[in-house]
């Protein structure tokens, strides 16, 4: 289980990303959707950059899925 704030922010960036990737949509649809760039959203799923909740939101009701996807790393390989 990751224990930093690092780790986590990673994993959340990963679960964002195979989220969009299962939509079939691209950082910059997804991103245009949301209203950020898709050089930000590009560092988000990198685990570069740290996102607020209301962005985390919008990408979530842009995908469909229930904001605590992101926050399940039980499903992803290797964790």
């Amino acid at each position: 289980m990751p224990t930093s704030p690092d780790e986590r922010r990673i994993l959340i960036g990963l679960n964002i990303h195979c989220c969009r990737r299962a939509r079939r949509l691209t950082q910059v649809e997804l991103a245009e959707a949301v209203g950020i760039s898709s050089n930000y959203l590009s560092q988000v799923e990198r685990g570069c950059k740290s996102i607020s909740l209301d962005k985390l939101l919008r990408i979530s009701d842009e995908l469909h899925v229930d904001v605590t996807t992101f926050f399940d790393f039980s499903k992803l390989p290797n964790v």
